[in-house]
């Protein structure tokens, strides 16, 4: 039972550097600048991830106060069997593709080819769910950065 609660310990103050950094990073963000429609300034990438390293730092923390069982770590891992070599190397090819292809199907059918190509290397076994979200994820990074942000996103030679 000791050990279970030195690795909560160990977590909360692992979180609680994180959400530092973090917060200590939120001031020179802003001094950066945020820019404004259509020319977004150099500090508003840091500030977002900034915020987002905060505030899941502090919802792990509250997670971990909140839920006090852990499982014991003394246990054997997990090895990678050929079938996550397989599902890591798809990942990575996406990730790789991603690039490539906006510059010749332009950024709407590359996110959703993408995307789409994610989903199904992470596991989903049907087809509905990853098209769901693969269109949710292209029209919300559309709406952020071409609607809301009025930036020109990558068209291709097709569109």
């Amino acid at each position: 039972m000791e050990k279970i609660k030195s690795i909560s310990k160990t977590e909360l103050i692992i979180y609680g550097i994180f959400c530092s950094f973090a917060a200590a990073m939120l001031s020179p963000s802003l001094k950066l600048g945020l820019g404004e429609k259509g020319d977004l300034g150099p500090g508003l990438l840091p500030l977002a991830a900034n915020l987002c390293v905060l505030i899941t730092g502090i919802a792990l923390a509250i997670s971990v106060l909140i839920k006090r069982e852990k499982i014991d770590p003394s246990g054997e891992s997990e090895k990678i069997d050929r079938k996550g070599w397989l599902r890591s190397g798809g990942i990575l090819l996406n990730f790789a593709l991603w690039p490539l292809l906006v510059g010749i199907v332009g950024y709407i059918l590359s996110t959703l080819l993408i995307s789409l190509g994610l989903a199904k290397v992470v596991g989903y076994k049907d087809w509905r769910r990853p098209i769901i979200l693969s269109v949710s994820i292209t029209f919300c990074i559309w709406l952020i950065f071409g609607v809301l942000f009025q930036l020109d996103l990558p068209s291709g030679f097709s569109f």
